[in-house]
C-alpha cells in the first residue's frame, strides 16, 4: 500500500519594495536607471521553509514598475496561490495565465517557489534543475561613457576580477562604436570575448554598412542590432555576416522564441529568468535546442540575488558564450547576509540549498520602502 503524501503548500507571499543605491548609473541605447528599487519576494510554504527572489521593474521594456510588481503580487498573486502545492507548478502557471502581463512578478515567484523547493529538498537550486554547482564564466557590461573611460573601465576590471568576455553597449554611434571595438579588442587580445549590444539602436541599412567591422574584430554575438519585430530586417542582415544574430527583447517569451527561429532571424536566443522564471526558461531552452541554437543567461541589470538566481539555471546547460552575471558589483549594497564573487571572470556561487542566499533583516528593514 503506497503512503500517502503529505502536500506542502505556499502559505504567503511577500513582496518588498526596496531602494538600494547603485555606485552609478546604469545605462544603455533606450535607457537608464539610477537606483535599484526591485522588489524582493519571499514565498513561506506550509513546513515554514522560505524562499527568495527579486523583481526589477523595467517599465521602459516590460511596463512594469516597482509599485505595479508590488500590487500585482500582494492583491491579485498571492492570494491565488494561497495553499497551491508548491511543487504543482502547472497550477501555479495557470494562476499566472490568468492574469495578463506582469512577466518579473511572475518570474520572482516561480523562482522564489523553486529556492523553496530546494531548500526544503536540501540541495541546490541547480541540481533541481538538472545541473551541478559550478563557476560560470561571466562577461562585464562596459559602461556607456567616452572610448577613454570605456577602456579605463576594461583596464581595471581585468586587474579587479580577471573578466575575459564583454559587452558593449552599441547602437547610438556606428563611427564611435567601430573605434571603440577596435580599441578594445587592442586592450584585450585576441582569448577575449567581445559581443556587443545595440538595443534596437541600427536601423537594417546601419547594420549591414558596420558589420564588416564588427567582423573585423572578432565579434562574438550581435546582440538585437535593429527593432526588435523587424524580423525580415534580421534575416535579411543574418544571411550577410558570420556574426551571429543574438535575439533578446525580440525573444521574450517562448512564443517569440519560435518565430525568431522558424524565421532565421536569430542564431542565438539570450535567456532572462527576470522575465520568464525558471519555468518559461527552460521551455525556451528546449527551443533553442531543438533548432540547434546557442543560448546563454542576460540579465535586466540584475542584483545579487537575480544574478545568483539565474546562474543556478545557467548550471543546466552548456554554452559557448559567457553569461552576464556581473552587473551586481555596480551596487553600493545589497539585502544580503552574503556576497557573490567574482574571481578570474567566473562568479563562484555561494554554497548551500536553494540558490544560497539569504536576505539580512537589519539590511532589508534599511532599505525597503513600505516599512
Amino acid at each position: 500500500m503506497n503512503t500517502p503524501v503529505s502536500k506542502l503548500a505556499i502559505r504567503s507571499i511577500e513582496a518588498i519594495p526596496v531602494v538600494v543605491p547603485l555606485l552609478h548609473a546604469i545605462k544603455w541605447a533606450r535607457g537608464e536607471i539610477k537606483d535599484i528599487d526591485n522588489v524582493i519576494v519571499i514565498v513561506t510554504l506550509s513546513d515554514g521553509t522560505q524562499g527568495i527572489a527579486d523583481a526589477p521593474p523595467r517599465p521602459t521594456i516590460y511596463g512594469e514598475t516597482q509599485r505595479s510588481i508590488t500590487t500585482i503580487i500582494r492583491n491579485h498573486l498571492a492570494p491565488k496561490l494561497k495553499d497551491v502545492d508548491a511543487f504543482d507548478l502547472t497550477a501555479v502557471w495557470s494562476v499566472f495565465d490568468g492574469i495578463a502581463g506582469n512577466p518579473a512578478a511572475k518570474s520572482a515567484i516561480d523562482m522564489a517557489i523553486f529556492d523553496a523547493q530546494a531548500k526544503h529538498l536540501a540541495i541546490p537550486c541547480a541540481h533541481l534543475l538538472g545541473g551541478t554547482v559550478k563557476a560560470l564564466p561571466v562577461n562585464r557590461r562596459l559602461m556607456l561613457g567616452s572610448n577613454k573611460e570605456m577602456l579605463a573601465e576594461a583596464e581595471q576590471m581585468i586587474k579587479r576580477y580577471g573578466f575575459k568576455a564583454w559587452k558593449v553597449k552599441c547602437g547610438i554611434d556606428k563611427k564611435r562604436d567601430i573605434a571603440l571595438l577596435r580599441a578594445l579588442r587592442k586592450l584585450v587580445g585576441d582569448d577575449h570575448e567581445i559581443t556587443i549590444d545595440c538595443n534596437q539602436g541600427y536601423s537594417s541599412q546601419d547594420l549591414l554598412e558596420t558589420v564588416p567591422y564588427f567582423e573585423e574584430v572578432n565579434v562574438a554575438l550581435i546582440e538585437e542590432p535593429i527593432p526588435a519585430r523587424d524580423g525580415v530586417g534580421k534575416r535579411f542582415c543574418a544571411e550577410r555576416t558570420r556574426i551571429p544574430i543574438s535575439g533578446d527583447d525580440s525573444c521574450m517569451t517562448a512564443d517569440d522564441v519560435l518565430h525568431e527561429l522558424q524565421l532565421g532571424a536569430v542564431r542565438s536566443v539570450v535567456i532572462k529568468c527576470a522575465r520568464t522564471g525558471y519555468t518559461r526558461s527552460q521551455q525556451i531552452l528546449a527551443l533553442a535546442r531543438s533548432f540547434y541554437t546557442p543560448a546563454h543567461n542576460g540579465t535586466q541589470a540584475d542584483m545579487q540575488i537575480g544574478c545568483v538566481a539565474a546562474a543556478h539555471f545557467a548550471c543546466s546547460y552548456v554554452t559557448p558564450h559567457a553569461h552576464e552575471f556581473s552587473s551586481f558589483i555596480d551596487a553600493k549594497d545589497h539585502v544580503l547576509e552574503q556576497e557573490p564573487v567574482i574571481r578570474n571572470g567566473c562568479l563562484q556561487l555561494p554554497p548551500g540549498p536553494g540558490i544560497g542566499l539569504t536576505l539580512d533583516p537589519r539590511k532589508l528593514k534599511k532599505y525597503r520602502q513600505d516599512a
